[in-house]
This record gives structure tokens, sequence and C-alpha cells, in this order.
């Protein structure tokens, strides 16, 4: 069943079923189960293992000394946790990984599979784009934050999920007060580029 899970992965794209099955049986390995608002990982945390994903969803967030939270993702599974990170020279979680629903994380050996992968090339070639695209999803994201004024922030949110449905959650996101949410919302009402009605957010399409 495991291998059904991770044949459906980009990470094992190219790799035929048996040699995910020898994966399974020689790898030192463990699966763990979380229970919806659980922590899989604190920020901060060793991360010497490869951690996957094989059931649930988590979400992601930053948090510092005085304990304000930014969400940086949502994970779906199958996905990996912290790929980057893992043969980090220090390699520790940049994150809170938090379970939204019951997950299973498959905890590998990160030896075992840095040997598979010389093994098995397209796995390397394949765990090397997902880095590499992780790191462009992060660099996008601190542009978000770095250069962006709150309110493009904002219809940047709303051209991707095409509305918003609860503030605090968004707020949790953009990494602000929800106050100063509120007020960006009402600048964009009265600028006309959004329309809200009761709690629900829209984008408003120019004719």
């Amino acid at each position: 069943m495991h291998t059904e899970v991770l044949t459906r992965m980009s990470l094992f794209e190219g790799c035929e079923a048996e040699a995910l099955h020898q994966l399974l049986r020689e790898a030192p390995n463990s699966l763990r189960i979380y229970k919806e608002g659980e922590y899989i990982a604190r920020q901060g945390d060793a991360c010497r293992s490869l951690f996957i994903l094989m059931k649930g969803n988590v979400k992601t967030q930053m948090e510092n000394a005085e304990g304000k939270q930014l969400t940086i993702d949502w994970i779906k599974a199958p996905d990996i946790l912290a790929p980057a990170f893992i043969y980090a020279s220090e390699n520790r979680f940049p994150v809170n990984v938090e379970a939204t629903e019951l997950c299973e994380v498959l905890v590998m050996d990160r030896t075992r599979f840095e040997a598979f992968m010389h093994a098995q090339p397209a796995v390397m070639r394949n765990f090397i784009a997902i880095i590499s695209d992780r790191s462009l999803f992060l660099s996008r994201k601190l542009n978000e934050f770095a250069l962006q004024s709150l309110k493009s922030r904002l219809l940047n949110y709303l051209q991707m999920h095409g509305g918003i449905h609860n503030q605090q959650e968004v707020a949790f996101i953009l990494g602000v007060a929800r106050p100063s949410l509120a007020r960006a919302l009402s600048e964009l009402i009265a600028e006309g580029k959004i329309t809200m009605t009761g709690k629900q957010v829209v984008l408003n399409v120019p004719e």
C-alpha cells in the first residue's frame, strides 16, 4: 500500500515499483500517525530523516520570539516535508509543521535514501527539481513580503484563491494583524477593486 502512494509522487517518477518495494523493505523507517492539531515538527527541530507525508494535509508556519506566526504553505499528501533541509549543513526544520487533519508520515533513514538516489538517477534528478521548485516558491514568497504592499498581496491572494472566506486565516497567511487586514480591505472596497458580501470577499472583474 505504501508503494502505491509513493508511485504517485513526482519524487519517484521513472522509478520501478520493485525498487520502491526494496527500499521500503531495507530502509530503517517508521510510520507515524498525527491527529489534527498535533505538530509533526517544530521550528528548529533536527531534520535528519526523510519525512514523507503519506496521508492528510499539513500547514507550515514560521514563528518569531514574540509568538507572531506567519503561514508559509499548505501541503497535501503525498509529498515531502522540508526536502531542502535534509542534507543541509544546518539541517533543522525552518517552520512548524502542523497536521490539519489525521496524517500519516513515513520517516525514512536519509543515508539509505541517499544510496537509493545514487542507484536510481531519475529519483536524484526529481529530488533536485523538487528542491529547486521549493527555492523558487520561497523566493517568490519573500518578494511578496519584502517588496509588495499589503493591498498588492491581498489582490494577489484573491487572484490565486478566488476569494476570502476567513479573514483571520488570511491574516495569518499574510503575516499581518487582523485590524491591518481589515483596513486594507476597506481601502480596496473604496477603490472599487473588491466586493464584500457578508464575510465573503471577492475580486471585482474589470468590465
